[in-house]
């Protein structure tokens, strides 16, 4: 992927540098806020807390309670094996 800063004005971008090579290739524009300053992190929201709110979200209940040890038996059919 290639980064390319540049500015937006009336309607255009124009890039801060030559770009070659990529005539007609598709691209996304992503504005960036540069007085954005961004709230300071509390303890609450910290990235492991979000990471484990989004594995809660999308956890799958399949009632059953082996998966996890015999996950060769439902996924490929084998033997169930022994506790």
């Amino acid at each position: 992927m290639l980064s390319v800063k540049g500015t937006f004005q009336n309607g255009v971008v124009h890039p801060n540098e030559p770009i070659e090579g990529h005539e007609g290739q598709s691209v996304i524009i992503v504005f960036v806020e540069e007085n954005h300053t961004p709230e300071p992190a509390t303890p609450e929201d910290s990235d492991w807390d979000k990471l484990r709110q989004l594995i809660k979200n999308c956890a799958v209940d399949t009632d059953i309670n082996d998966l996890a040890h015999q996950h060769d038996h439902y996924l490929y059919g084998m033997p169930k094996r022994e506790s």
